[in-house]
């Protein structure tokens, strides 16, 4: 790329001692003025007025990450500054930041008067309780930012499934406790021990930094951190207080767990259709896993669940338990990795149990009888050719990202980075003892080890009703402790916190905002060199190729224009493109086909594509597409080394004329269950998205068809 990403990031392990979210309230909270940029939302300001290609924070479960990328130097370095000045000088820690933690973290505020039916006032102050003889109190809420997502991400099955689960299987670290908060926990949170968490790991002696860039923005990036880190000196203690310890095995025998998950009755006004839940997870590692065997644990994902064909993914779509896999398998971004499966929409309570006993019996299996030679050869091709490739975004910020799961804990970046010699270790063994290294590991990770948690949630209709019962009668016990003073200091609290939100900023603090000007933007187009050819090799078929440095890599996409296809049948297409992606072929059954696209490829799948198009004779730029004019494309793609290109087109023209239709049956039961359930449990948390897709889908003949498509 001519003019590649610079990249800067800073880095802090914040081990989490409660479930207050303190570590995700200040994720939010330092982006909202600091000491040089007073605004009260630099980050919105930078939103509009940036070139950035990434602008964004995380909360982990044991650190937090603030990282910025930009392909103009001069919107890098404000960004830059921005965030530096952000971590390190914030205002929310400081008095006059005061209502920060009130509005990002949680507050009180006066509840709705749609809560009681009795409350009938005409006060002109719609919605909002008041007070209607002297001494009467108004009954409070909980309200704040994080406060409020983290109430959508416990309405999340999964995401509460997973949450739950990390606790249980980590009974004596801190992945205990949940750094995004606990929406019961969060109000405990007070200003004192928010205060105190900033200064006991926002400090450069706990802190990672990284930069991407040329030799001017390495040299600038360490200036302008030396600027803020020097002055604040050098603080031990800030680093020995945020090490992570080792959750040890300790469970003698699994550990089963039953809760329950939200969801609305059905329409018929009886128990919900939503299903059970059931999710395994095991603690793999009590201590570093040497950088072979991390690896190994890699391709073993990769066989037992990275296809719909692979022998575990597969036994339990077709068993027909449950609609849809969750669990995600291998998750190895923390200091001790883990292994998870199970399934969604589970029908019968009765299934839960026949689940499980699949789930460990499919392993034994595999621990008696190993896995095929193109098995191991597609998995590993597979895993190779995505370490050779990288992730396909922004390159810098996947090099820092990936550093931080080994240098977050002390250990070198680069253990992260370099793979060369853990893979070579790992081909020499499989050549030695083949499928006999996956056996062991399935043995001794999984089958043999009790530290693993069983986790079966079910579907309730009044446990959301049973929450918002629980945060008043939560809210009630507060405000009865408090005197007339304090009750009196929330309400005029919540009143300054309104008037500050609702008053505009005044033009020094606008001003202070950094912003580009006309000559800080290079005019100058990229120009990407691209050759078309018409009628390549007579074939009719229009090519267009674009050279680029890929490690020997090619990337392949042949589309072709489906618009000829009726409005009625579009429906079919995510059916259609799901055979294409799962099935086999007439000489070939999906576990071969897939196999072999994984031996000789880095992956092939089917995609489409609906593209806005100028109507016939468009010639006037100045006006707006009328948006009714569109091209449909159906694209086959696929990468490969390039001595392996006409492989790939081998496959292409299987996947486009000799797909077995007639025995894949259960594949497109099993893409539709799994569709459906997965739309199903996240209407609870992501409800706004379905609104908008159907909002948008009245204006726009485009997002019309994407509705009736995957809406």
């Amino acid at each position: 790329d001519p003019k590649p990403d610079k990249v800067f990031g800073v880095a802090f392990r914040t081990k989490p001692e409660s479930s207050t979210g303190v570590p995700h309230i200040l994720e939010h909270s330092v982006l909202c003025g600091s000491q040089k940029y007073p605004s009260r939302d630099p980050f919105a300001y930078l939103l509009k007025g940036s070139l950035q290609t990434f602008l964004n924070a995380m909360t982990y479960p044991d650190r937090t990450v603030y990282p910025v990328a930009s392909r103009n130097r001069a919107d890098f370095r404000n960004l830059m500054d921005v965030y530096l000045d952000a971590v390190f000088h914030p205002r929310a820690v400081e008095d006059e930041g005061w209502w920060v933690l009130r509005q990002e973290g949680w507050r009180y505020d006066v509840a709705d008067s749609d809560d009681d039916p009795n409350n009938n006032d005409d006060d002109g102050n719609e919605g909002e309780w008041t007070a209607t003889s002297p001494g009467e109190r108004v009954p409070f809420v909980y309200k704040g930012v994080v406060y409020s997502e983290m109430k959508g991400a416990y309405s999340d099955p999964e995401d509460y499934m997973d949450r739950v689960t990390q606790s249980l299987l980590f009974p004596d670290n801190a992945y205990f406790y949940d750094s995004g908060g606990d929406p019961a926990v969060i109000p405990t949170l007070t200003r004192e021990e928010f205060v105190a968490f900033y200064k006991k790991y926002y400090h450069p002696t706990n802190a990672r930094l990284f930069v991407a860039g040329d030799e001017s923005d390495v040299y600038h990036a360490l200036s302008a951190a030396d600027h803020y880190m020097t002055p604040m000196g050098y603080n031990p203690e800030s680093r020995k207080d945020s090490v992570i310890s080792y959750q040890q095995r300790k469970f003698s025998k699994p550990l089963s767990q039953r809760k329950p998950f939200a969801v609305a009755p059905s329409d018929d006004g009886n128990e919900s259709s939503e299903g059970f839940m059931l999710c395994i997870t095991w603690l793999l590692n009590t201590q570093p896993l040497s950088p072979m065997m991390e690896l190994a644990w890699v391709v073993l994902d990769e066989l037992l669940l990275g296809k719909s064909t692979s022998p575990l993914d597969k036994i339990l779509r077709d068993s027909g338990l449950g609609e849809e896999l969750i669990g995600g398998g291998l998750d190895n971004e923390l200091l001790q990795s883990t292994f998870a499966v199970g399934m969604r929409g589970v029908k019968n309570r009765e299934d839960i149990g026949t689940l499980e006993e699949l789930i460990l019996n499919t392993l034994h299996d595999l621990d008696s009888n190993g896995f095929t030679e193109d098995d191991i050869a597609s998995s590993l091709n597979t895993i190779e050719f995505s370490l050779r490739e990288g992730g396909g975004g922004l390159r810098g910020m996947e090099v820092f990202l990936g550093a931080l799961t080994k240098w977050n804990y002390d250990l070198s970046p680069k253990d992260a980075l370099v793979y060369e010699d853990a893979l070579k270790e790992l081909k020499d063994e499989i050549e030695r003892t083949g499928s006999n290294t996956f056996q062991q590991m399935i043995r001794d990770f999984l089958l043999t080890n009790n530290h693993r948690v069983i986790l079966e949630l079910y579907p309730s209709t009044t446990l959301e009703a049973e929450k918002l019962q629980d945060e008043k009668i939560q809210a009630k016990r507060a405000q009865s402790k408090m005197n007339d003073k304090e009750y009196e200091n929330v309400i005029e609290e919540g009143k300054t916190l309104k008037k500050l939100q609702a008053e505009e900023e005044s033009s020094e603090v606008i001003a202070s905002n950094p912003r580009l000007s006309i000559s800080d933007i290079d005019k100058s187009p990229i120009e990407y060199p691209i050759e078309v050819e018409e009628d390549a090799f007579g074939s009719g078929i229009r090519l267009i190729t674009h050279e680029v440095a890929s490690s020997g890599i090619a990337y392949v996409n042949f589309g072709m224009d489906v618009s000829m296809i009726p409005y009625e049948d579009i429906e079919l297409f995510p059916a259609l493109i799901s055979l294409m992606n799962e099935a086999g072929t007439s000489d070939m059954s999906d576990s071969e086909f897939r196999n072999y696209i994984g031996k000789v490829s880095g992956g092939v799948d089917a995609s489409l594509q609906i593209i806005s198009v100028k109507p016939t004779g468009w010639d006037d730029e100045s006006k707006v597409l009328p948006g009714v004019n569109m091209l449909t494309m159906l694209f086959v793609g696929g990468k490969c080394t390039s001595d392996k290109i006409s492989d790939l087109f081998d496959i292409f023209q299987k996947v486009l004329e000799d797909i077995d239709f007639e025995n894949s049956h259960d594949i497109v039961r099993n893409a539709l269950k799994s569709k459906l359930s997965s739309t199903k449990s996240s209407i609870a948390s992501r409800g706004h998205s379905f609104v908008n897709t159907r909002i948008r889908g009245r204006y726009s003949v485009r997002n019309y068809v994407d509705e009736k498509l995957y809406g």
